[in-house]
């Protein structure tokens, strides 16, 4: 694991903020062009939550179990005999190196019985750091006379579950399959506990208790039901004008519906605007997850409708409509898992379709049906005291394979590509700076090897990439970005309001100050000379202040950002951003 973090350190020192340029002027508005690439901040949801839902998914460990190493008097105080060689039997789950690392500094010399009790902490050490916490090695009955000290390794086994809280049922199977009977891991208790804690209004824990029979354990699960149904109403300001700038958002979970630890959403939201026969938006998402211990199975389906009015130089005011369609399906498996980190594989396949029309006619150059498969190697680590999230992808474009339908070839350097490969890397991480302060940095990246329609291509410069920027953003095959927020805990838990305390434990208590840095950069990488500029790529920067309650049963967030470098998109002045909701 020190690669890993020494890895990880690299690639945070390699990250480079873009330089810090203010520029000052009244927002302006344009009309959104007709063309795939004219994108809406539904794009950039669609993105953050694909990336928001790849981070929840990896939950660091919280393992601290230690060794209590046994005191021993001095070799030179004790009587000592003489060992020629050390046998270790039955030590199946560590490897014959340790097992050699450990023992061979002591052959051929004199051990006292403090030497031997040494080797078997170290021993056990061993097992304890592979998360065998119930193994132990022991010193059976012998005569060393001979030269050779014999040790034993027994493996705690586990005899059962319990469950407290919530029926046993089917629960045990879903989180801790195989593990009933067998040596007792650690690492698969917490697993099972991690699959258990992956539905959002769940809170389970786990204790070890002595079995009946000596040499195993029962673990005892603790975890109060917190209800199938939950859901959550909000409203927030981070559309577009022409098709709707405020949303209204209804979320929708069932948690262990069949009793599998399976968890299914739903999510609606539309625009609020008055003037829905002239434009709005509508966005209706469904996804599901079921595991089976080190493995989630999960699939989802999305649909995306907007239309708004545009003036058209060859025929006057006409009517623009777009929907975007996505389907995909996959599955992730716990590889590695130890007191540091967890590491995780990923893959999913993906079709994906858009299709674009004036005035109710098809535009067959701006519609498609796609198809890709994402592989992803991910990291979480509790390291420098706070929780760190890292994610290698390659999504690969599978052609005319598997669905996919375009009015392209393949052919040209500037026409949009269905066979490619593009890899990405996602950072995410909280770092507490002192007391009630918190830092949290989001970084993406990526690069395509090939052209892309404009819905696949990058964007930067919104609410969910770099703030500061609404109706404008910029676009490439290649970019990367880094979203900074350094909050206060404003100290508010401890409030006495009298008369007013519920509306103080509502709306107030932990309210949190923030202030907003963000810096990105996107690059065509496949242009030509009049290419229009916001897709040739740019560098933004952007920053401001915000408010926010993240917690409790109301929340809400306002935030005034304003950009320092537009990399010459027209400026937008202060753009002010909210958000309120309801969790039920």
């Amino acid at each position: 694991m020190n690669l890993k973090v020494s890895f990880f350190r690299s690639i945070l020192a390699a990250t480079v903020c873009l330089p810090f340029m203010g520029e000052h002027a009244e927002a302006q508005t344009t009309p959104p062009p007709v063309s795939p690439q004219s994108f809406n901040q539904y794009q950039q949801y669609l993105q953050h939550k694909e990336r928001q839902q790849l981070m929840e998914g990896l939950p660091p460990p919280s393992s601290n179990v230690q060794i209590n190493q046994n005191k021993h008097n001095d070799a030179q105080t004790e009587h000592c005999v003489t060992i020629q060689s050390i046998e270790v039997v039955n030590a199946n789950n560590i490897s014959p190196s340790t097992v050699q690392n450990i023992t061979k500094p002591w052959q051929n010399k004199c051990m006292s019985l403090g030497d031997m009790n040494s080797i078997l902490n170290k021993i056990n050490k061993a097992y304890i750091d592979k998360g065998f916490v119930t193994t132990r090695a022991y010193l059976p009955q012998q005569d060393l006379k001979q030269g050779t000290l014999h040790i034993v390794v027994i493996g705690g086994k586990v005899q059962g579950f319990q469950f407290h809280g919530i029926s046993q049922s089917n629960h045990e199977t879903m989180a801790f399959p195989w593990v009933k009977g067998g040596i007792l891991n650690l690492r698969d208790l917490e697993q099972g506990i991690d699959q258990m804690n992956r539905l959002p209004d769940w809170s389970a824990s786990m204790k070890i208790a002595p079995g009946d029979e000596p040499g195993t354990s029962i673990v005892n699960i603790n975890a109060n039901n917190p209800g199938i149904l939950h859901g959550q109403v909000s409203t927030d300001n981070n559309g577009q004008s022409y098709s709707g700038r405020t949303i209204g958002r209804t979320i929708l979970t069932a948690e262990d519906l069949f009793g599998l630890l399976d968890m299914w959403s739903v999510e609606y939201d539309h625009s609020l605007n008055n003037r829905q026969s002239d434009r709005h938006n509508s966005f209706f998402t469904a996804e599901g997850s079921i595991p089976l211990g080190p493995w989630t199975f999960f699939g989802g389906w999305y649909r995306y409708d907007d239309f708004y009015h545009v003036d058209y130089a060859w025929q006057g005011r006409g009517r623009f409509d777009s929907t975007n369609k996505d389907f995909h399906i996959g599955a992730s498996r716990v590889v590695a898992r130890n007191s540091i980190g967890v590491t995780t594989l990923q893959a999913t396949y993906e079709l994906k379709s858009f299709d674009s029309y004036i005035e109710h006619s098809r535009i067959g150059t701006q519609s498609a049906r796609l198809s890709s498969l994402n592989l992803n190697a991910s990291e979480s680590m509790r390291i420098w005291g706070g929780a760190w999230y890292a994610s290698l992808g390659m999504k690969i474009g599978l052609g005319g394979a598997m669905g996919t339908e375009t009015w392209t070839s393949n052919q040209g350097t500037y026409n949009p590509h269905t066979q490619y490969v593009k890899p990405s890397l996602d950072i995410d991480g909280y770092q507490p700076i002192a007391q009630d302060f918190m830092w949290h940095t989001s970084i993406h990246g990526e690069y395509a090897s090939k052209n892309q329609y404009g819905n696949e291509q990058m964007q930067i410069g919104g609410p969910y990439t770099v703030r500061g920027f609404l109706k404008q953003t910029m676009m490439g095959n290649a970019g990367i970005y880094m979203r900074n927020d350094l909050s206060w805990s404003l100290p508010t838990n401890e409030m006495h309001c009298d008369a007013y305390q519920i509306f103080c434990n509502s709306l107030v208590k932990g309210t949190e100050l923030y202030g907003i840095f963000d810096v990105g950069m996107t690059r065509g990488v496949f242009t030509y000379a009049d290419m229009p500029k916001t897709e040739k790529g740019g560098n933004l920067v952007g920053a401001g202040l915000g408010i926010r309650k993240t917690a409790g049963t109301i929340f809400w967030n306002a935030s005034a950002t304003h950009a320092l470098t537009t990399a010459g998109l027209p400026p937008e002045g202060w753009i002010a951003m909210f958000s309120v909701g309801v969790r039920l």
